[in-house]
């Protein structure tokens, strides 16, 4: 049993979900401003990619919803079959524990945004999709910093996003599908961990 003085220390040193929060948006807007100013002084052009979609809104809200569901059950398949990427999940949701439908929102817009913009924004006319897709699954290692399941996941999610953009010619189908996986993961992760709180 834990004496009075060791509680407060065991409390410091799991990281709230606030912290996470504070954390995660620094990161993403530098993220995003890292991206801006690759498009400032290499491209030339900080609204690269920013331009008109040149697809019509059926075959647009199609790109993404399929997009959208694709890697959702990819996510799904992996949680059947990877017991590494079950207890990452675990991991992960216990980071996520007690998020509010606010957090879960505006982590999912820093993180779609910081990362298209960077990524699939600056770096892909730069590198190529394959390459940005490789470095963007390796910003998605596991908990100890190794290439886990999760890993090779965000490296397929990194060539769907990347082909996204250069279908559509914009980034903002790739961030909206990106947002809309975040969203909805980071909400899927509070539930399950509420859920082994109440048990």
């Amino acid at each position: 049993m834990m004496s009075q003085d060791e509680q407060p220390i065991a409390k410091k040193n799991t990281p709230t979900f606030n912290e996470l929060l504070k954390v995660s948006t620094i990161a993403y807007f530098v993220m995003a401003f890292v991206g801006v100013e690759i498009c400032w002084w290499y491209h030339k052009n900080v609204q690269l990619r920013f331009g008109p979609i040149s697809y019509d809104r059926v075959q647009l809200l199609a790109i993404i919803v399929a997009s959208f569901m694709f890697l959702h059950l990819c996510q799904k398949a992996m949680e059947n079959f990877f017991p590494s990427y079950r207890s990452f999940r675990v991991t992960l949701a216990k980071l996520f524990h007690g998020v509010t439908w606010r957090g879960a929102l505006w982590l999912a817009v820093v993180s779609s945004f910081g990362e298209e913009i960077l990524f699939r924004g600056a770096l892909q006319p730069i590198l190529g999709i394959w390459l940005t897709s490789i470095g963007f699954g390796f910003l998605h290692l596991d908990p100890d910093g190794g290439v886990s399941v999760w890993t090779a996941w965000a490296m397929v999610a990194g060539l769907l996003l990347g082909t996204i953009v250069d279908v559509t010619g914009s980034l903002w189908p790739a961030i909206l599908v990106h947002f809309l996986i975040n969203f909805v993961g980071i909400l899927g992760l509070s539930k399950s961990s509420n859920q082994r709180a109440a048990r």
